[in-house]
C-alpha cells in the first residue's frame, strides 16, 4: 500500500524520487486523509478503518507499507496496529530507492 498523495501514487507530473508512478499493483491510502488538519490527530479509528476496508485492505494478508522514504507509511502502520492489524510491514527504502533502481517496474495511471 502506498501511502504518497493520490496524484504522486498516479504518477502525475515528476516525482522528486525519481521515476514517477507507484510499485505495480498496490493501492492508495494516503497518510495525510489519516489525520485531521484542524485538529492536527488522527482521523477516528472507525473512520481509519473504512479507509482501509474501501482500499481493500485485510487484516489476514501482510500489509506492506511503503511512501516516499519511509516516513508517512508509518501513520498508516500505527492506525492499523490499533486496528488490530498483525502482520505490518514498512518498506523502510520505499519510493527513494525503489525508483532509483531502472530494472524494477513501476505503475502510473
Amino acid at each position: 500500500m502506498n501511502a504518497l498523495p493520490p496524484e504522486l501514487h498516479g504518477g502525475a507530473g515528476p516525482s522528486r524520487y525519481g521515476r514517477p508512478g507507484r510499485l505495480p499493483g498496490r493501492v492508495n491510502v494516503p497518510a495525510g486523509r489519516l489525520l485531521d488538519r484542524n485538529t492536527k490527530t488522527f482521523v477516528p479509528l472507525a473512520d481509519a478503518s473504512l479507509k482501509f476496508s474501501a482500499a481493500g485492505v485485510e487484516s489476514s494478508k501482510n500489509v506492506i507499507r511503503y511512501c516516499g522514504g519511509g516516513i508517512s507509511a508509518t501513520v498508516d502502520l500505527f492506525l492499523l496496529h490499533q486496528l488490530g492489524y498483525k502482520n505490518l510491514t514498512l518498506y523502510d527504502g520505499s519510493m527513494v530507492e525503489w525508483a532509483k533502481d531502472n530494472s524494477l517496474p513501476i505503475e502510473t495511471d
